[in-house]
């Protein structure tokens, strides 16, 4: 009795798969699926530490260059005087 429940879940399984990535493929257009991003997911669970590196190198997409605060004792080197239009650069000593 467990092979016959087990078989026909089975096959109502694989039926369920075909169908979605039938109609997946003869979709006319571009839409997300959420069945693939279900199935993206699966990753996370079997292998976690390729998951956390996948979105590290994601998030360095958008990273920019930390620029230095005002309240830093460095002072910029550049003088910028916005009503003139001007920026000044001293020469190196």
């Amino acid at each position: 009795m467990l092979w016959v429940v087990t078989g026909v879940a089975l096959v109502l399984v694989t039926a369920l798969v075909a169908v979605a990535g039938h109609r997946m493929l003869t979709a006319p257009g571009p839409r997300s699926s959420g069945f693939a991003d279900g199935l993206g997911n699966f990753i996370d669970v079997f292998d976690p530490a390729r998951a956390r590196a996948d979105e590290d190198l994601r998030s360095r997409k958008f990273m920019g260059e930390v620029l230095p605060s005002p309240d830093d004792e460095d002072h910029p080197v550049w003088r910028v005087d916005l009503q003139r239009n001007q920026v000044r650069i001293p020469r190196a000593r």
